[in-house]
């Protein structure tokens, strides 16, 4: 973690000397805080601030704050994106502008409300991250560490869904819990990767390293790569 907030630090501080006429903002988005996890509520915040301003804010510092493991996952979620995501060209350009990053983030903030039984709360936050990303993550799913949404747009993630470690979802990706019957929910093992417009729904098991190409409609379990 604070070789994460170092990095975090040093890039900005790069950053807002090449463009001195941005450094009001590399300072609301890093410089003015004190560790990772009050730099990533300002960076929520500020992409949410037409929702609730600087009590929001407070309000994410806060609930980072009492749950240090969500600040550990979204370390984890930053290191994968800088190696993964070519628009990602280094930590501070992904924390403050990366939209799957930052909505990936409210999740776990949203999925630790959940698991404390605070559901409308939980929920607010997941529609106001379908509104302001388009991306729609339920409270009720499980997902791991170093995960990363690459452009993300219409990604949709239903309650039940697990999602291990290093696991990389592509743009309009749906992974999905079965309408009828068990009402089963897929299992993404760690280091599969969905590629955009694919669709997993129901008792769908994608097994370690599995690689899904795109526009697939996925209801059986996946054990090899699919060409």
């Amino acid at each position: 973690m604070s070789k994460i907030w170092r990095s975090l630090r040093q890039q900005a501080e790069q950053f807002a000397g090449w463009y001195p006429v941005m450094r009001w903002n590399v300072e609301y988005r890093v410089l003015e805080h004190d560790c990772y996890e009050a730099a990533l509520a300002a960076n929520l915040g500020f992409s949410l601030k037409h929702l609730g301003g600087d009590k929001l804010q407070a309000w994410l510092t806060a609930l980072l704050r009492s749950e240090p493991e969500i600040s550990v996952k979204s370390a984890a979620d930053l290191e994968r994106f800088v190696e993964n995501d070519p628009s990602c060209i280094n930590h501070y350009i992904a924390l403050s502008s990366c939209a799957g990053f930052q909505a990936l983030q409210l999740y776990r903030i949203s999925h630790m409300l959940w698991l404390n039984r605070e559901h409308h709360n939980a929920m607010m936050l997941k529609n106001w991250a379908a509104q302001v990303w388009g991306i729609d993550i339920h409270p009720g799913a499980e997902i791991g560490k170093g995960v990363v949404v690459r452009h993300g747009q219409g990604l949709v993630i239903d309650d039940g869904v697990v999602i291990e470690d290093d696991v990389t979802l592509w743009n309009a990706v749906s992974v999905l819990r079965s309408p009828v019957g068990t009402c089963k929910s897929p299992v993404l093992k760690r280091g599969a990767t969905v590629h955009a417009q694919s669709v997993l729904c129901g008792d769908v098991t994608v097994k370690k390293g599995v690689i899904l190409p795109e526009c697939t409609l996925f209801t059986e379990s996946v054990a090899d790569v699919v060409n």
